[in-house]
């Protein structure tokens, strides 16, 4: 697939200052029902998510029993069900895993992804205005009116960088979209140029950082676990992980000496000295420095400036070594 190199330059330099957003493609939403659904979601997930009212949400990640990420969600409440905005693809895989667990409780799901498009705002303006109303506190959602079309704009802090999400129907998306870019005002920015955004801040993503070859702490995510509410899954491995100061890896930027494989998978192996020293996660062509970049989990005994590494099970050796930046 080609790719306009300027293009990514033009947005990965709008992005470094100012509100951008992004369309997060093959968004996935579920709506669940039933009077046990935040004390079920509470018991599952990393947040606590029991005390929550109408009109409230909060950013959680779903974990599996070893702790390891299944996804990030976020959890808004309304009148007669609560919404969970999920990751793209994650809707019919987190519905089957919240169902294993549901067994007495009042539960009930529905998919409604194909009914929904989800577009992430980033490095929000506090007094940015998208229609006749104003955005909701941190923490809350709001009914708001955007170009004549309704939308649910939901205002979080998050871990994976985005700081405003808007719900629209489907349809209405390419409208937002312009909407946003004519009338708003703000900067659009297309995948590959948010990728070397998230590279730039080691900001963690889904499918990436965040995904089942890691837990939340050593992938950056420790903001969205909540270490003084009671059980759920997965937690007796991360609170041991953190109260014995056992997280064994940390993000690190990474500069590849050579071209790499577009498609060079998430969790490619990387030694050093022959030695396993962690697994890349992220990586994208950065068009401003004329090089590959990325991002790799690697356990802290290899975290040294001097330490070269190279890829293991690929066709051939790539070498990288950690990204000092001035």
């Amino acid at each position: 697939m080609h790719i306009d190199h300027q293009r990514v330059m033009h947005e990965a330099e709008v992005s470094g200052s100012g509100t951008f957003f992004c369309m997060v493609k093959d968004s996935s939403v579920l709506r669940v029902r039933g009077r046990d659904t935040l004390d079920l979601l509470n018991r599952l997930t990393t947040m606590k998510l029991d005390t929550l009212r109408c009109g409230q949400l909060s950013e959680t990640i779903i974990t599996n029993e070893k702790g390891r990420v299944l996804d990030v969600a976020i959890v808004a409440v309304r009148d007669e069900d609560v919404l969970l905005l999920l990751s793209p693809y994650q809707g019919a895989s987190i519905s089957e895993w919240l169902e294993k667990y549901t067994i007495m409780e009042d539960c009930v799901y529905e998919d409604l992804s194909s009914d929904y498009s989800q577009i992430s705002l980033y490095q929000i303006d506090e007094h940015l205005r998208l229609g006749d109303d104003a955005q909701p506190a941190v923490g809350e959602w709001r009914q708001i009116t955007i170009g004549g079309r309704d939308v649910l704009a939901l205002r979080h802090e998050s871990v994976t960088g985005g700081g405003l999400r808007l719900l629209c129907a489907r349809e209405d998306a390419e409208a937002m979209r312009d909407h946003l870019l004519d009338d708003c005002d703000v900067a659009f920015v297309g995948e590959e140029a948010h990728t070397l955004w998230r590279i730039d801040r080691l900001i963690p993503a889904v499918g990436h950082e965040l995904s089942m070859l890691s837990n939340p702490l050593e992938a950056g995510a420790s903001a969205a676990v909540d270490f003084e509410k009671g059980c759920y899954i997965g937690q007796e491995v991360i609170a041991r992980l953190d109260s014995y100061n056992k997280v064994q890896r940390a993000a690190q930027r990474i500069v590849w000496m050579e071209g790499v494989p577009a498609d060079l998978p998430v969790g490619t192996a990387l030694l050093a000295g022959g030695k396993n020293a962690g697994f890349v996660t992220t990586h994208a062509y950065d068009p401003r420095t004329a090089c590959w970049r990325g991002i790799a989990l690697l356990r802290h005994a290899f975290s040294g400036s001097e330490i070269e590494l190279e890829t293991s099970g690929t066709d051939h050796p790539y070498h990288a070594r950690i990204e000092i930046q001035s």
